[in-house]
């Protein structure tokens, strides 16, 4: 089953269990989406996430708050190189206008119990590299409290996978869409991929993803898609031993890099996932 979502589509597939009834909590799922997309989108005027960008205080909603507290922590342990206050410079790559420096951080985001302040006048908040992975932890628990105990939803190549049942998937090559880099089988958790290759302007290093190093592609497999979004961008944009810290100190992560000679580098024992 698809469902528009995102900008493109996600994916949900819920194996041996009834169409018509599968279709109809599916429906239900997807009116719950459809709320929670509506927080965040950072390119809908009428977003909640828009007017706090437009008014630069706002008393927010309960799941806005939570996705920004939880920005704000990686934010912090990069020390400002994943930064979610940049949406100005996000707009002017994907318009490819002229980038102009910022006068805004994320430490100019003030959070007062479920008053957030944006102090300076450069700040855009943008979090689209965390609230897809949000949103579709929302809508597995979702299913999980209608009964369903397997199934996988990919929401525009971010999976998340729930249950038993064990799947293989590929993970893309980055130079080349009609190859994969390697496959990985995965059961009962996520998994997220940040490169440079799907959104950029002109060049490589123009992509999506501000201040990145010398990876192009970086995969993570968490037991939420929030934590497998959000480190697979925070990652990409860290140097090697500020990358190789940040992973050491979360187990629960497992991380497979790969950078600009098409080198890989294994964490965490990402390596016991990769198949034939």
């Amino acid at each position: 089953m698809k469902r528009k979502l995102f900008g493109s589509e996600i994916e949900i597939i819920l194996p041996e269990m009834d169409e018509s009834l599968a279709n109809e909590i599916v429906d239900e799922m997807y009116i719950k989406a459809l709320r929670l997309q509506k927080i965040f989108n950072f390119y809908d005027k009428n977003s909640e996430l828009s007017l706090l960008n437009k008014k630069r205080k706002l008393k927010v909603s309960d799941e806005l708050l939570e996705i920004l507290n939880y920005s704000l922590k990686l934010c912090e342990l990069t020390k400002g190189k994943y930064d979610i206050s940049m949406g100005k410079t996000i707009l002017q790559r994907k318009n490819s206008e002229n980038e102009t420096k910022l006068d805004c951080s994320y430490k100019d985001i003030e959070i007062k119990g479920s008053i957030v302040v944006l102090t300076k006048e450069d700040i855009l908040i943008d979090l689209g590299s965390v609230a897809k992975g949000y949103i579709t932890d929302k809508l597995i628990s979702f299913l999980k409290e209608r009964g369903i105990e397997e199934g996988m939803i990919d929401s525009r190549g971010d999976i998340s996978f729930f249950g038993e049942k064990h799947w293989k998937i590929g993970i893309q090559h980055p130079r080349n869409k009609e190859k994969t880099i390697c496959n990985v089988e995965l059961a009962n958790c996520t998994i997220a991929t940040s490169g440079d290759y799907n959104q950029y302007c002109k060049d490589f290093k123009k992509s999506h993803i501000l201040n990145q190093t010398e990876l192009i592609s970086i995969t993570v497999v968490a037991p939420t898609l929030m934590e497998a979004d959000i480190y697979a961008t925070a990652l990409f944009v860290l140097d090697k031993s500020e990358r190789d810290k940040l992973i050491i100190e979360n187990k629960n992560i497992q991380v497979f890099a790969l950078n600009e000679s098409l080198n890989s580098k294994n964490y965490n024992g990402f390596e016991e996932l990769i198949c034939d």
